[in-house]
């Protein structure tokens, strides 16, 4: 293992669940805009919760804050995250981790108690020093501050850590920062296969072809 710290995104790298994140934004798009809008279900992808919502709300007119729609798309959310698993292999390699004294956290676009809630449910919270949510330090993962801020307090450099990802923008962030990274497939980016693998370091189906 040459890295001493990993940083791991969590929907679509650890667990299961970018068709949850798709469903909620078709059901919240659906509910607000005045006609289908079937373009605009994507652009979530690339976005904080805080900016998504505000992107959203311009795009369609909607009246109400973002707060109060940032809560309704988290409820969605909540839902879905009953019933999520983790991705194959994910128990096992974290315990390969932990075992070789790899110190870990997460960090996502996801809220604290989304994360902290999926987390326990499937037995993982264990293995992470700490969560760090984008909407808390105030800058996405298209920006390399959330990842160096991750790293800092791992104890480690850049070139020490591995930034493990399933979305291309956040791999060559990352990457461009001077980290290690490593792609996981997820359905939601199987078209991105080719600029996954050219952006990361490597690039796995599952977690169980790094074990």
């Amino acid at each position: 293992m040459d890295f001493k710290a990993a940083i791991f995104d969590l929907d679509g790298t650890l667990i299961d669940s970018m068709g949850v994140w798709d469903g909620a934004w078709k059901t919240f798009c659906d509910r607000h805009s005045p006609a289908p809008d079937p373009a605009a279900y994507p652009e979530y992808k690339t976005r904080t919760l805080v900016t998504a919502c505000e992107y959203y709300k311009e795009r369609f007119g909607i009246r109400a804050g973002v707060p109060e729609l940032c809560r309704e798309v988290n409820a969605i959310v909540r839902v879905g995250y009953a019933s999520v698993a983790a991705k194959t292999g994910v128990p096992a390699y974290l315990q390969k981790l932990q075992r070789a004294g790899v110190r870990c956290c997460v960090a996502t676009n996801t809220a604290r108690e989304l994360v902290e809630y999926v987390l326990e449910r499937l037995s993982l919270e264990g293995y992470f020093d700490f969560i760090l949510p984008c909407a808390e330090f105030g800058s996405g993962k298209d920006r390399p501050e959330i990842f160096l801020e991750c790293a800092r307090r791992l104890g480690a450099a850049p070139g020490e850590t591995c930034v493990f990802e399933d979305a291309p923008h956040a791999l060559k962030t990352a990457g461009g920062a001077g980290f290690k990274t490593q792609a996981v497939f997820d359905p939601s980016y199987a078209a991105d296969a080719p600029l996954l693998r050219a952006v990361a370091d490597g690039y796995a189906l599952s977690f169980e072809e790094l074990l």
